[in-house]
């Protein structure tokens, strides 16, 4: 059976993980020093827990920026792997 961590985190956890504020996540996003959100819903957007803590302890490490855009590009590949993986997995079960 395939395994996923779907562990979703909302604007104020990430704040919390990452300390940073509302624009300096924007600014993160924009610089692509932090994987874009996804929509949750009509007023809401997230990233996976594990998108976050991989760009912290990408910090704690002492990674450049260069270096963390290029992780940032290989968690949105990893992102949209994933989700097609577990879609075709539940539409092959159903």
């Amino acid at each position: 059976m395939i395994s996923y961590n779907l562990k979703v985190l909302k604007k104020p956890e990430i704040k919390v993980i990452t300390t940073d504020g509302n624009t300096a996540q924007f600014e993160k996003i924009r610089d692509g020093l932090l994987p874009p959100y996804f929509n949750l819903g009509k007023r809401s957007v997230g990233l996976f827990e594990h998108e976050c803590l991989t760009i912290v302890a990408a910090r704690a490490a002492g990674k450049s920026d260069d270096e963390i855009r290029q992780i940032v590009k290989a968690l949105i590949k990893h992102r949209e792997s994933s989700v097609n993986d577990l879609l075709k997995y539940l539409v092959e079960k159903s």
